[in-house]
């Protein structure tokens, strides 16, 4: 499944997703996949030029999280979660 969007790229096959967005004019790129939680629904995220991370879906709270020190820009983990909440439910 392709999205196109002229500053945003996502490509998704099963629980693997490529990401490319800008936010503050930096240009972020990298991908998502979904891992085996028995608790959560859970993405390990890798940035190009930053690091890797872990978000997860609490479906008590409805409300999403990332690893304890993930040091990112709250509008990146935003316009991750926004693209994996899109694909989730487009799957469903």
């Amino acid at each position: 499944m392709l999205y196109h969007n002229p500053k945003t790229k996502i490509t998704m096959w099963n629980d693997y997703l490529n990401l490319q967005f800008d936010v503050k004019g930096k240009t972020f790129t990298g991908f998502c996949m979904k891992i085996q939680d028995d608790f959560h629904l859970t993405y390990a995220v890798i940035l190009e030029d930053c690091h890797s991370f872990c978000i997860w879906l609490d479906d008590k709270t409805s409300k999403w999280y990332s690893s304890k020190f993930t040091n990112l820009d709250p509008s990146v983990l935003d316009q991750i979660i926004n693209r994996l909440g899109v694909q989730e439910q487009a799957l469903a």
